[in-house]
């Protein structure tokens, strides 16, 4: 996505309230939106959602070690990104606006996705910080376990084999 969902939910812009004209007896105010309206809000509700369920959910799974699933779940967070995408469109293609009780309630969803994403990334950074140095690791054991002690005339080690992650898989 271009545009963060913060950004997103400030794209339905605000319902604008007419002036007040002088003399004029200020009337009770009603829903300031439609069926249309509260059906598209709730589906995005719904998919923000759905996408902080399974943010937490993989967040949990990294946290103990449980990481078969890493593959389904970004399949997953793709297709709710996707979903998100297709209302916030659909809502721009309507002219949806707003009224302020729903935008604080959905601006306090998307502050819950926001937290979710964070930690739900640092999680998946971690986890490809220990699998590079473990990478890492593993390819000097392979270098110390090649070596033959041979030197360069300038005191450098040489390397018999060059090593790289491809050669890793191959000669383990």
């Amino acid at each position: 996505m271009s545009v963060t969902l913060k950004d997103l939910i400030h794209e339905f812009a605000p319902e604008r309230k007419p002036d007040a004209l002088p003399g004029a007896t200020p009337e009770a105010e009603a829903p300031a939106y439609d069926g249309a309206t509260a059906l598209l809000v709730t589906e995005f509700l719904d998919a923000v959602e759905s996408l902080c369920a399974v943010l937490e959910e993989e967040s949990a799974c990294i946290a103990v070690g449980m990481l078969d699933q890493l593959e389904v779940f970004a399949h997953r967070k793709v297709a709710m990104a996707e979903r998100l995408e297709s209302v916030a469109e659909q809502a721009r293609a309507d002219g949806i606006r707003l009224p302020d009780d729903l935008r604080t309630m959905t601006l306090e969803r998307i502050e819950r996705l926001d937290r979710a994403v964070t930690v739900n990334a640092t999680g998946l950074v971690a986890l490809r910080k220990a699998v590079l140095t473990i990478n890492r690791n593993l390819l000097a054991a392979l270098e110390k376990a090649a070596s033959d002690g041979t030197y360069a005339r300038s005191g450098h080690s040489l390397r018999p084999v060059e090593l790289s992650a491809s050669g890793l898989n191959t000669t383990l």
